[in-house]
């Protein structure tokens, strides 16, 4: 199932193409997007903040994928991490 997020305003969002959160390289930052996931994991990943145009920070690839947002680190499956999708912040 996709859930897909209300459309950003900021054109840096509209500018830049979905990934999937999995092929980001550790330390970069992205905003949630969408999450091609069981309903289930979609609100077991908004209960863990995981929430619409979110910031996050990958700290780990690979298995587990861990990701920061805010004060909290989160740690997801590769197959989680494959089902989300997000957008890149700019790295400037």
């Amino acid at each position: 199932m996709s859930v897909p997020l209300a459309p950003s305003s900021s054109s840096q969002m509209a500018a830049a193409r979905p990934v999937r959160l999995s092929d980001l390289a550790a330390g970069r930052t992205a905003r949630m997007h969408a999450a091609t996931l069981t309903p289930q994991d979609c609100a077991l990943i908004r209960a863990l903040g995981l929430t619409d145009r979110c910031l996050m920070r990958i700290c780990k690839v690979g298995e587990p994928c861990i990701v920061q947002v805010h004060a909290t680190r989160i740690g997801l499956s590769r197959t989680v991490a494959d089902g989300i999708l997000v957008v890149p912040e700019s790295q400037g």
